[in-house]
């Protein structure tokens, strides 16, 4: 019966008083003052852009279409890269950025002093 009076009166005592883990009670909080007709409670998207300052946002009016997607970006696309060229001085054809003559005019095979 003892057992059953300690177990009651753990339950009564937490009933009371409700406390945090660290075993401190729990304050009670102020209720929140009432809202001004300045402050007063505006739904985002209803009013709120013209009353509250918010910029509006730009919304497409129709989907667009791949076509049209891919012309306004056709310009856009990476270009391919000539995999030819000729040397400006000899005029033969070599890969670019690689080494054809030193830059004599004429034949670079031909090794006249």
């Amino acid at each position: 019966m003892a057992a059953a009076a300690g177990w009651l009166r753990r339950a009564a005592a937490a009933a009371a008083a409700p406390r945090l883990p660290s075993g401190l009670p729990i304050l009670p909080t102020p209720p929140p003052a009432p809202l001004t007709e300045a402050q007063s409670f505006v739904l985002p998207g209803i009013g709120a852009a013209v009353a509250g300052g918010m910029e509006l946002m730009a919304v497409p009016k129709k989907k667009v279409s791949k076509y049209k997607k891919g012309l306004r970006n056709g310009p856009k696309a990476l270009k391919p890269v000539p995999v030819i060229v000729r040397c400006r001085c000899c005029g033969r054809v070599k890969l670019p950025h690689f080494y054809c003559c030193s830059g004599e005019k004429g034949n670079p095979g031909d090794s006249s002093s």
